[in-house]
């Protein structure tokens, strides 16, 4: 999850910066010459003497250092020994004469191997270059390589924690990487797009969000159609989200929805608020054609009636659904802000509570003339507290009933698990799934996710990875071969999902080189 901010040629760095240390002007000239001919791309800095270079490099990260031997305030010998101190990965050449050379290897305990005769020949110099360019590197090669593994890790780490987080696990957590970066975390977002965009939600993008938030922010792919997007400043989020909304619905086509929480104060809340946002998310069942859901509360008494309207249009989609947790939730909500409703009058209020208990008696296969008894004696209540007791009352007979037919829902579940593996590796939709089962995908949705505690895409992603981890285990097969098999049609997105979710990629893996326990 870190930003990359260097020059970059086939991953490293190519922008050197050298420190030229010699008291003589017309020597400083002619490294600089001889420098100036090469191609790599240089920024260069000059000294007189060893003094003054140390300066310089407690100011400045220099790659490379050529520094004369004989000078005044401080000679070669001496400063090597301080740029050592200053600057540990620091490369280092003296320039010494015939007369000097038995002297100049004293610096071999300070880690100078390089040494360049005086006067300076062209091609021994840059025979020099190359040496010290190629080492340059591979360091940092090597170092790119462990940040990638260490950021993987992060990555792989935060993901099981946040689906998983308990204390216990945070604890091992601690004992295999460093938990700092996770204490700036201040909110999150949750992006959820209509199609697989996120398959190829790449770094230029993710630059882009950040330049447009103007806020320091990562982000941790849950699969090809969610992207967590992570805030590590304190801001008003709410407002945040919104210009987020809105700017990736005009800047990448209207297909986006997000989700906001409340401000994450502390590493345990990570899972809490995460759990919060998976649930608003949820809330676009209700209404397609909004995109920002953010934490509900208790409407202002101008804001009453849309807000009666529109609790009780969810709660009617709740039934339909037979999606007994959220039913309870808005049902409480419901209820915690009747003392609002004073504002319109009782036969408002029991007209829309009305049409609620038409649906709940319909759910339950209630009769015609049974119905009508029922709305009779909901207009026949004297205060808006009976008559929400009397929808509790309801809503309880319909959870009942509800608990009764639950097997049947297995079974589809069942059903439509045993369709993803078997054609795992084919496109697997929801709307493809809930026509074999014969439910909207809404509602299949939800039930998928109630009975599995994951999504439909978080489930067919794992189950695909753990699948391609077979095939590597098994099989000689080359990686682009296991991304087909597998059902993932991009290269590059299988294994960045693959090191998310084992912690070290495809590579790796086959060769064994796993680095994190699979008790996690």
């Amino acid at each position: 999850m870190t930003a990359k901010v260097f020059h970059e040629k086939d991953g490293i760095n190519t922008h050197m910066k050298i420190l030229i240390v010699d008291d003589e002007k017309l020597e400083r000239n002619g490294i600089r010459f001889l420098l100036n001919e090469r191609q790599e791309s240089f920024e260069i800095l000059e000294a007189s003497n060893g003094k003054e270079a140390c300066e310089i490099l407690k100011k400045n990260s220099v790659d490379i250092l050529f520094t004369d031997i004989k000078m005044p305030f401080m000679n070669g010998i001496e400063l090597v020994e301080q740029a050592r101190k200053l600057q540990p990965d620091i490369e280092m050449v003296i320039f010494s004469g015939y007369g000097e050379f038995e002297y100049a290897r004293q610096a071999i305990k300070f880690g100078v191997n390089n040494y360049v005769l005086k006067p300076v020949a062209p091609e021994e110099f840059h025979n020099t270059m190359d040496t010290l360019f190629q080492k340059i590197q591979t360091r940092q090669k090597k170092e790119q390589d462990t940040q990638s593994s260490q950021d993987y890790l992060e990555e792989y780490f935060l993901s099981k924690y946040l689906y998983q987080g308990t204390a216990e696990m945070l604890e091992k957590i601690c004992n295999s990487i460093s938990i700092d970066p996770w204490k700036e975390i201040k909110g999150m977002f949750l992006m959820e797009s209509e199609d697989q965009f996120f398959e190829t939600f790449d770094e230029e993008m993710e630059n882009c969000v950040r330049e447009e938030l103007k806020k320091k922010v990562t982000f941790l792919n849950l699969g090809q159609d969610q992207e967590l997007c992570l805030l590590h400043s304190k801001c008003d989020q709410f407002l945040c989200a919104e210009h987020l909304c809105n700017w990736m619905n005009s800047t990448y086509g209207e297909r986006f929805y997000v989700a906001a929480g409340f401000p994450v104060k502390c590493i345990e809340d990570l899972p809490v608020v995460f759990k919060e946002l998976d649930a608003l998310m949820e809330n676009k069942f209700y209404d397609k054609a909004k995109r920002l859901f953010l934490p509900e509360s208790i409407p202002e008494p101008g804001e009453a009636e849309q807000f009666l309207n529109d609790m009780i249009s969810r709660m009617i989609t709740d039934v339909s659904r037979k999606d007994m947790l959220h039913l309870w939730e808005h049902f409480h909500t419901l209820e915690s802000s009747s003392r609002t409703f004073i504002q319109y009058s009782q036969i408002y209020t029991k007209f829309m509570v009305s049409s609620l208990v038409k649906e709940i008696c319909t759910a339950q296969y209630v009769d015609g003339k049974k119905l009508e008894e029922i709305i009779q004696k909901v207009y026949e209540m004297q205060s808006v507290a009976e008559v929400l007791s009397y929808v509790g009352e309801l809503i309880s007979g319909l959870e009942q009933r509800c608990s009764e037919s639950k097997l049947s829902l297995h079974d589809e579940v069942d059903r439509a698990k045993s369709y993803i593996y078997e054609h795992y590796n084919e496109e697997l939709s929801v709307e493809k799934l809930a026509e074999l089962v014969y439910l909207s995908p809404g509602y299949f949705s939800y039930i998928f996710k109630k009975e599995t505690g994951v999504n439909l895409s978080r489930f067919v992603r794992i189950y695909r990875i753990e699948k391609a981890k077979e095939l590597l285990d098994k099989t000689n097969m080359k990686i682009v071969q296991i991304c087909n098999e597998t059902g993932f049609s991009n290269v590059s997105y299988f294994c960045k999902n693959f090191r998310e979710y084992y912690g070290c990629s495809p590579e790796q893996f086959r060769k064994g080189e796993q680095p994190v326990e699979e008790s996690l």
